[in-house]
């Protein structure tokens, strides 16, 4: 007899079912609005944060921010980790953490340092675990007053933190903090004004001015050659009459290298912003020294976000996972400390020219494939022998 499969299990109380979805408008954001929704979200009696956040989900459309966070996102959530005992020792009830629901829990802690806050459900269990976690929209979350809106435009609440809800609840990021995103809005927007006016100055000033003549005072012929000059557009070619001349007048000899110079700025403050510094081929007067000063402060950046959510981790999210009935009591999440390859080879090449170094330490930390020890041969000039 087929023995009955465990079913998923749907948990009660869970807050996302209480939510009321919204449309999402998307709308051009100015200055003026952002302003606007700031004051609405550091409000210190009626904070709501609905309208800030529907313009970073906005400003997440840029390409450059997007492609910054993703950055400092994946040098975190693709590195390695492991759960530790007291004696620092690796324990094979990592293995309980490597499931899909555990990436997508790093990554919404992660993204606290960008929004200022995220609230994650436990969404469903399937044999004794976690089965799939869901992110509460943040638009309708007040950490200020730990209140829950299940319709973002009404005052009616849940508080979430009432034990009931937020056992089930994983709350990440400081009550008041809006986020790195908030300090990238007027960047974006300088951005995207840039880009605008460089493309109508782009429609304008592109092209020759085309100016048709014609000494004819026939309303047919006139209009005639109206159409033909709107549908000339960029045909180079076009059938006139003998009496009639086209002119083209060259515009004014500029690049809209004011517009570049906007849009660069805008990105580099939005690099400096998430990374902590402009590198690669964007980053004016480069050099190697350079280079590496910025990849040494981006280093830095990411070994604190690793050490902020080894805390987190630690101190909130185990316990909790314990109280659901996880077997980690004892243990501590770590992320693998990745060694400097350049600064350990240099060691190494140090240490080559006075002590025997085991063959397999070179191959399994730098990859080369070392066979055996090098003979050493006697220097003999070539004139030697003549």
């Amino acid at each position: 007899m087929a023995t009955k499969q465990k079913k998923r299990k749907q948990r009660p109380n869970r807050i996302v079912d209480k939510l009321i979805v919204t449309y999402t408008r998307r709308a051009r954001h100015d200055i003026a609005q952002w302003q606007a929704a700031l004051a609405l979200a550091e409000n210190p009696e009626r904070p709501r944060r609905w309208m800030l956040y529907n313009i970073y989900r906005d400003i997440l459309l840029d390409p450059h921010l997007t492609a910054e966070i993703q950055k400092r996102t994946l040098a975190v959530t693709g590195a390695s980790y492991r759960l530790i005992d007291k004696n620092g020792k690796d324990s094979d009830r990592t293995e309980l953490l490597q499931r899909e629901w555990f990436d997508k829990l790093l990554q919404w802690i992660l993204e606290a340092r960008f929004w200022g806050h995220s609230l994650i459900q436990i969404d469903t269990l399937h044999a004794g675990e976690i089965d799939r976690l869901e992110l509460v929209d943040r638009r309708h979350v007040v950490p200020e007053q730990g209140l829950f809106l299940p319709n973002m435009f009404d005052d009616k609440a849940i508080q979430y933190r009432d034990p009931k809800y937020y056992r089930w609840l994983i709350e990440v990021g400081e009550y008041r903090d809006l986020g790195l995103l908030n300090k990238a809005v007027p960047h974006v927007l300088f951005k995207r004004f840039a880009q605008s006016a460089w493309s109508e100055f782009t429609e304008i000033f592109g092209m020759p001015i085309r100016i048709a003549k014609t000494n004819t005072n026939d309303t047919e012929a006139l209009n005639r050659l109206e159409q033909m000059m709107v549908n000339m557009s960029t045909a180079f070619y076009a059938v006139i009459d003998y009496d009639e001349a086209i002119e083209f007048i060259e515009t004014a000899k500029t690049d809209g290298a004011v517009y570049d110079k906007l849009i660069d700025r805008s990105n580099s403050e939005i690099s400096k912003l998430i990374s902590g510094a402009v590198l690669g081929e964007r980053s004016p007067g480069g050099s190697r020294a350079k280079e590496q000063v910025g990849k040494n402060i981006s280093d830095q950046i990411t070994a604190a976000d690793r050490r902020w959510i080894g805390r987190v981790m630690n101190h909130y999210v185990l316990p909790k996972l314990i109280r659901l009935g996880y077997p980690f009591q004892g243990l501590r999440f770590a992320f693998d400390v990745e060694p400097d390859i350049n600064q350990l080879w240099e060691i190494t090449s140090g240490v080559l020219n006075h002590y025997d170094v085991d063959p397999e330490f070179i191959r399994t930390t730098f990859g080369i494939p070392v066979t055996g020890k090098k003979e050493q041969q006697l220097g003999i000039p070539d004139d030697f022998f003549d």
